[in-house]
Formats: structure tokens, sequence, C-alpha cells
């Protein structure tokens, strides 16, 4: 039997829960000021599903990232955030409330299964596959863990660039500043359907899967964004896939 996606995190207080007008009310808040001060724009809401299983796979840039692919689109997703956040007062209250799956804490496996419970569910989870903040703006390679889940259930990916939020908010800038940002959302992605593959084959596929994703996204930028080609960060990423 399959846990209701309120076992995937902390539950949200009652009154959320029992609320259908705090979620949308909020959403199109963040949207507006996001409009208002960072000048946003959003290209392809039109590729979104009206419902999942589906993952949204972006890249890092920001803080603010998890707005930016959230706010444009009517679709709640849970989030994938590292245990420094989720046992932050204020930051982790927010992350709890509204589907924060803990990762960086324990073991692997276990935010795994919940990903995986909340895609199984037929939920929306995001996950940003560099693993960590852009430090120059280029994309990083992408991890495969997100390829993993695509292939065991048979979720969707939807492909996401984010351009000039690192701009907005550097990683290494305390602050925002006055910028320009545009999301692009891609058409749905498929891993391929290879039943019953297991070890090193499980691992091809995945990894291929990634960077199919990966070129899908810097493909939606227009060239706005560019890869990485630092060769250490190159060496993680294969040692991740493999």
């Amino acid at each position: 039997m399959i846990a209701p996606p309120s076992d995937l995190a902390t539950p949200p207080p009652r009154w959320i829960m029992r609320s259908r007008i705090f979620y949308p009310a909020l959403r199109l808040l963040v949207l507006g000021s996001l409009r208002l001060f960072c000048r946003l724009r959003v290209h392809g809401v039109k590729n979104i599903p009206g419902s999942g299983p589906l993952i949204l796979a972006a890249n890092h840039q920001a803080y603010i990232d998890p707005f930016l692919i959230a706010a444009p689109i009517p679709l709640r997703p849970h989030y994938l955030v590292h245990t420094t956040f989720m046992h932050t007062f204020f930051v982790g209250m927010v992350c709890r409330t509204f589907g924060g799956i803990e990762v960086g804490n324990g073991p692997p496996a276990r935010a795994l299964r919940r990903a995986r419970l909340a895609l199984a569910a037929g939920d929306v989870l995001a996950i940003y596959p560099e693993g960590c903040r852009t430090r120059d703006g280029r994309v990083l390679p992408f991890a495969r863990g997100f390829a993993q889940l695509a292939r065991v259930t048979g979720a969707a990916v939807l492909p996401i660039a984010i351009v000039g939020a690192h701009g907005v908010w550097p990683r290494h800038h305390r602050l925002p500043r006055v910028g320009r940002i545009s999301v692009h959302y891609g058409k749905p992605m498929r891993a391929p359907g290879l039943p019953g593959i297991n070890g090193t084959a499980a691992r091809l596929a995945d990894r291929d899967f990634a960077l199919k994703v990966r070129q899908a996204v810097l493909d939606l930028a227009g060239g706005l964004l560019e890869p990485s080609r630092d060769p250490d960060e190159q060496e993680r990423a294969t040692g991740e896939a493999g």
C-alpha cells in the first residue's frame, strides 16, 4: 500500500491542509513580486502536463530557484531540501509546510524512497540535478539520481532552464540585486522503458538520459546558458553516474 504524500515530510498545519485558497493566493503573490522586482518572463507554460507523476528538472542558479519554477505554474511540487535548510527555524518551517523532502542527512535511500512515494502517489517533484548552485552561471553536469527515479516510477521529466537568476543573486552574495530573469519550460521527456535492467546497464541508461535532459535545458536557454567544462566537476558527475 502506498503511503499518502503527507508521509513524505512533517505534515503541514491543519488550517493549510483545509484551505483551498492559501497556496494559490501565495503563489500569485510570489509570482507578482518576481515579475515586479526581477522582471520575470516565463516561456513554455503550455508544455506543462495537468498532473503528475512529474519531475521538474532545472539548472540551479540561486536561492530563489524554487519560487521561480513553481510560482508560474498551477502544480504544487515537493522539493528535495538539504538538511542544513530543513533545520533552520524559519526556512525549515516553510520547507516542511510546502512538502520539503530532506536530503543530506541519513541514508540517501531514505530520501530516494520518499521521492519515489511522492511520484507513485501522482505528485510533482522538483529536482536540481546539478546538486548545488552554480558558482559562475555555467550549468554543471547532471547527476543521475533523477533519471533513476524517472525510470523506476515512469514519471515524465520536464526540463526547465533558469536564466539570469545567477546575476540577480550570485552564490557569494548575501542579498539579491536588480536584474532580469527568464524561465523556460520544455516538453516532457520519458526515460527509456527498460524493464528488468539493473547494475551497470541501469547506471548507463540513467547517465545517458541525464545527459539528454541537461542538453535539453541548455537548448531551451537558446545559448544564454553555457555548460561547465571544469574537469573536477565532470569527474564528480561521472563518479556519481557510474
